[in-house]
């Protein structure tokens, strides 16, 4: 049979009881609800860290915090410390990431291969290949660096806090994160061989702030 193929999805700050198949029937999610479908659901299962980088290290790890000594957003891991994609890569495995992996520095080596990186805040956002993407066809993501980047939000507009952060963004949906991540991991999958290749996929939503592109701004009722 070989080496199985491995795709891990995950998503930032998704709240277990804003999905379909855990029972809200206001958000729709059709797509986590379809994988759900075709597997387990977890009804007892908890983060190890309530902050975003030293919890992404636990996943990698499998060590808790107070083991792998990461504690906080600017933090990065011992050298030498074994992670999962690591050690496929020494069984021969192809490793590769895309989207939000909010490590320290931006392409720490934690095993994998090939890095495709859309990151959200700190220094990450100022080198990843998402925002150097941005840049080259002359947009800016202005509702996303308004929330996360603090000598922007001083100067924000009245209407943005009246709104908590809730507007409409600013990109055409194809180039919004959860549409540019989902295509750029499409085009690893596309490149998969028959075996022995891994996938991880890290989405920067439902992360605040809450901005999606149209037509994801009109599906609600406010």
């Amino acid at each position: 049979m070989g080496q199985p193929n491995i795709l891990l999805i995950h998503a930032d700050q998704h709240r277990q009881d804003c999905i379909g198949c855990y029972g809200n029937g206001q958000v729709i999610t059709p797509s986590i609800d379809a994988i759900a479908s075709d597997g387990v659901i977890y009804q007892n299962s908890f983060c190890p860290f309530p902050i975003c980088a030293p919890s992404r290290y636990s996943l990698l790890s499998g060590l808790y915090v107070n083991q792998h000594l990461g504690r906080g957003n600017h933090c990065t891991l011992p050298e030498g410390l074994p992670t999962f994609p690591k050690m496929l890569r020494e069984q021969g495995y192809n490793t590769a990431c895309v989207g939000k992996m909010h490590f320290s520095p931006t392409y720490l080596d934690v095993g994998f291969d090939f890095m495709r990186l859309c990151e959200q805040a700190g220094p990450g956002r100022l080198d990843d290949d998402y925002h150097r993407e941005l840049i080259q066809n002359g947009l800016f993501d202005w509702v996303d660096t308004i929330d996360q980047m603090g000598e922007h939000q001083k100067n924000a507009p009245e209407y943005y806090f009246r709104s908590h952060g809730a507007l409409e963004s600013d990109l055409p949906e194809e180039q919004y994160t959860t549409r540019w991540i989902g295509d750029r991991a499409c085009e690893v999958l596309d490149n998969w061989g028959q075996n022995g290749n891994l996938l991880m996929v890290g989405f920067v939503k439902p992360h605040h702030p809450f901005g999606p592109p149209y037509p994801y701004s009109v599906m609600y009722d406010p």
